[in-house]
């Protein structure tokens, strides 16, 4: 695997991360478990220049998200995170719609009183840069091209996410959304969680690609089997359009665990090539080579 700059791509379902996978078919992959996590790594060649892409597993719920986007970032140092996968449609949205997000509403947060719940939505926005690509690349059909089926539709609005899953128009939470989070396109379980990682590096440009899969008020388990794929692949295309469209910066040194900020390692991995060195006035260094066959 070539030292490439790094984009990490989340997927909270099984059904999701497939239809990634289905898209990315001919792709050669390393797998690794670090920590307990599972990562697929590949490279992935886009009109701006090549990357290491790197899948990653969240599991349900905005606890979960946060916990597995943080230690990605720890562990790969990306220019580029994305969660992609299938949300629920609000608003005018149809089934298959993608929702690129602008930014993501914490919408259950508030304060609980004796009068009732006083909400204080928090927000987060989508990387700028990156919301700024995905209304260039919507703006024609071609990163559709790989999806048997019409160009969905593409919203750059908010998406809310909460630790519920909504199935009634007019049950507590739906109302809570429409009094305060009026203007989101989606809803989802674990887009906060992701953002709120993400919004402690500023080094990583992150956003949210979601594919309507239900409206809310139809959702079943018998719809889902046969919705949650179409919208899971439409979401996996943008977003992988969405990351080739991004120009690849440098890959970034890393430091040595536990070193100094003079010491270095250059790449990791299968195959990988690195030039180790110390730097600085009075500069030392060693290097061992371990052999083991």
């Amino acid at each position: 695997m070539k030292e490439l700059p790094a984009a990490v791509l989340c997927t909270p379902m099984d059904i999701e991360r497939h239809a990634v996978l289905d898209l990315l078919e001919g792709h050669e992959f390393i797998d690794h478990e670090i920590g307990g996590n599972v990562y697929r790594q590949t490279e992935f060649e886009g009109p701006q220049g090549s990357w290491n892409l790197v899948l990653a597993m969240t599991g349900r719920g905005n606890e979960r998200a946060a916990a597995a986007v943080e230690h990605a970032l720890s562990l790969w140092r990306p220019q580029i995170l994305v969660l992609c996968g299938v949300a629920g449609g609000r608003r005018d949205a149809r089934i298959g719609d993608v929702v690129a997000a602008t930014k993501v509403y914490g919408y259950e947060t508030g304060q609980d009183t004796d009068a009732g719940l006083l909400p204080r939505p928090d927000s987060l926005p989508a990387s700028y840069a990156l919301l700024q690509r995905a209304q260039l690349i919507s703006e024609n059909g071609a990163w559709a091209a790989r999806l048997d089926a019409p160009t969905p539709r593409i919203f750059h609005r908010p998406i809310a996410s909460g630790s519920k899953v909504i199935t009634g128009n007019n049950s507590a939470t739906a109302e809570l959304l429409e009094r305060n989070s009026g203007d989101a396109q989606a809803v989802d379980t674990e887009s906060y969680g992701a953002m709120i990682a993400a919004s402690r590096r500023s080094a990583v440009e992150a956003t949210v690609v979601r594919g309507i899969s239900d409206l809310i008020g139809d959702k079943s388990k018998a719809a889902d089997k046969i919705r949650q794929p179409i919208a899971a692949r439409n979401a996996a295309a943008f977003a992988l359009a969405l990351i080739g469209r991004s120009k690849p910066k440098k890959a970034e040194i890393r430091p040595l665990a536990g070193g100094s900020g003079t010491t270095y390692i250059g790449a990791v991995g299968n195959g990988a090539t690195a030039n180790i060195a110390a730097m600085g006035e009075k500069a030392r260094g060693r290097i061992v080579f371990n052999d083991h066959k």
